[in-house]
């Protein structure tokens, strides 16, 4: 083993050697406590929206008839499917794109986008380092993947099947090949930025601000060819945003439209998800309601939270010691970063993974700006550059230390497993229960085929789910006359809606009417709260009363 390590060492080189460990360790955080939870999406509720229409993807209904996301990663996902398919079918002796086989267990399905996600974050780790070796030299490089590697919000989204990581993913590629673009290299360089910056934004739509620092790029790498042709008689107004459209919008735009294509072949769903999606944004929704300055929460909560005070302060300096120095990358990320950060800002739904896409150019750049300090006055080194280590070690502890402990609380049972027993055990297979999001999962009766056709018989339910409440607007079903009139037996809630909602009652006034309206009408039967080694949302079941004592309405 030590003779193998040593030859690994010899050719790989001390840097290869570190650059190899750091991918390790970014690798062995994003695949710990990886199936936690599994078959069930109880580490984010979003991917029980985007697993399935990957899954339909796979299926062959490459309209996702979805767009509060754009389509490639549903297709990357369902590429993932079709290829792993002969192996799922190995192991299930059965058909993996049938509608049973993830209605049954979808837990191989949400495995599979896990996966993927973690890959991604490895590579989003090697793809820093590339940027940062190619920009700044090695030590930046290596010391950017480092952080990246232990990033807490890089490693808790590597470990799920959502959007997120492949889109920061991608977008680090895009910039990694920009830069040759901005040296001279070649347009074929810029050509395949705008591509991948195209494709980043097919799987968010915010990337859609990669266009800052393409046309940084392109303003470099045309420049010679602009010069030419003025010298010749064109006009600089008009040519230059001819040569920005040819090499940086159009091909960005078709890289886009060809991953998402039915954002034009159903431009109506399209429009009126994207405008809806917005609309949340701009109003903010569950939990964001009253965060305050935007720009604030974003420093002090969503990048304080995952980069650590000290990180976070030389995230600040890198951003201004790159204004000040103005290399092409700088001139390409710096601007990019603050005007991506103000964006966000501006929402008001302030999730903190919005902020995914610059995390990893704000190490990247805090790093550098350490690197260069020392070797900014050779003859202060002795004493510069201990102290610059010594901050680096501090800087890397509290991200590493979350990391560590997100890890660590992938395991234990959820709460909803325990309420889920229960509720087999003593609510009668057949009853209509109203349930919320972030409930126990719950078999419905239009899925039991599925089971019987497996030689399986759960207790089956009918199931009525409560839509997520939407700011300032009425919510119809969340009437209890109206249950009662269709028949619920039971109603579901969930602390994971619940809470949110009553932190803002003057936004969900009709939720909260419903809330109060059970604690007065309806019999509380149970309540689950999580115990110790048990994550999950407080549930409580109510059982609807005889019509004698319900509200009139």
């Amino acid at each position: 083993m030590r003779a193998a390590a040593t030859r690994l060492w010899s050719r790989l080189g001390a840097s290869g050697a570190l650059l190899f460990a750091v991918l390790a360790l970014a690798l062995v955080l994003r695949l710990d406590g990886i199936g936690w939870g599994l078959p069930y999406s109880f580490v984010n509720v979003d991917e029980s929206t985007v697993v399935p229409k990957a899954f339909a993807a796979a299926r062959g209904h490459l309209n996702p008839q979805f767009f509060y996301y754009p389509s490639l990663y549903f297709y990357l996902l369902g590429g993932l499917y079709l290829v792993a398919s002969p192996v799922l079918w190995l192991l299930r002796h059965g058909n993996p794109l049938a509608m049973g086989s993830y209605v049954v267990d979808p837990g191989p399905y949400f495995l599979l986008g896990r996966l993927l996600s973690a890959a991604f974050g490895t590579v989003s780790v090697y793809l820093v380092y590339r940027l940062g070796r190619a920009a700044y030299g090695r030590p930046a490089g290596l010391l950017a993947a480092l952080f990246l590697a232990v990033m807490p919000l890089h490693v808790a989204y590597s470990h799920m099947a959502v959007t997120d990581v492949t889109a920061t993913a991608l977008s680090l590629l895009a910039l990694l090949l920009l830069i040759p673009a901005a040296h001279g290299r070649g347009r074929r360089w810029l050509l395949a930025g705008a591509v991948a910056a195209g494709l980043a934004t097919s799987v968010k739509y915010n990337l859609g601000l990669l266009v800052l620092p393409a046309s940084v790029a392109a303003v470099y790498a045309c420049r010679g060819e602009a010069e030419v042709r003025v010298a010749t008689g064109a006009r600089a107004a008009l040519l230059w945003p001819r040569l920005l459209v040819a090499r940086v919008y159009a091909p960005m735009l078709v890289a886009f439209l060809a991953a998402s294509p039915f954002v034009i072949l159903d431009a109506r769903h399209f429009a009126h998800d994207f405008l809806r999606q917005n609309l949340i944004m701009d109003r903010g929704w569950l939990g964001f309601e009253n965060t305050g300055n935007g720009f604030w929460y974003n420093l002090e909560v969503n990048l304080a939270g995952t980069l650590g005070v000290v990180l976070l302060v030389l995230a600040v300096l890198g951003l201004a010691w790159a204004l000040w120095r103005r290399t092409r990358l700088d001139l390409m990320v710096a601007p990019y970063v603050i005007v991506y950060f103000v964006y966000i800002s501006t929402w008001k739904e302030l999730a903190d993974r919005y902020l995914l896409p610059i995390v990893p150019l704000l190490a990247l750049l805090a790093v550098r700006c350490c690197v260069e300090i020392v070797e900014l006055r050779p003859r202060a080194r002795r004493i510069v550059a201990p102290l610059v280590v010594l901050l680096l070690v501090a800087a890397f502890v509290l991200p590493f230390s979350a990391s560590l402990a997100f890890d660590r609380s992938l395991t234990g049972s959820d709460v909803r497993v325990r309420a889920e027993h229960w509720i087999e055990a003593n609510i009668p297979a057949g009853s209509a229960i109203a349930v919320e999001n972030y409930g126990p999962p719950l078999v419905g009766e239009r899925s039991l085929h599925h089971y019987v056709d497996a030689g399986l018989h759960p207790p089956a339910y009918r199931i009525e789910r409560l839509q997520l409440p939407a700011p300032g607007t009425p919510d119809p079903s969340r009437d209890l006359a109206r249950l009662r009139r269709e028949g619920i037996d039971y109603v579901l809630l969930s602390s994971g809606i619940g809470d949110r909602v009553r932190a803002a009652p003057e936004v969900y006034p009709s939720a909260v009417a419903f809330y109060r309206d059970l604690d007065a009408w309806a019999e509380l039967v149970k309540v689950f709260r999580p115990g110790p080694g048990e994550r999950g949302p407080v549930l409580r079941v109510y059982r609807l009363v005889p019509r004698s004592r319900a509200p009139l309405g």
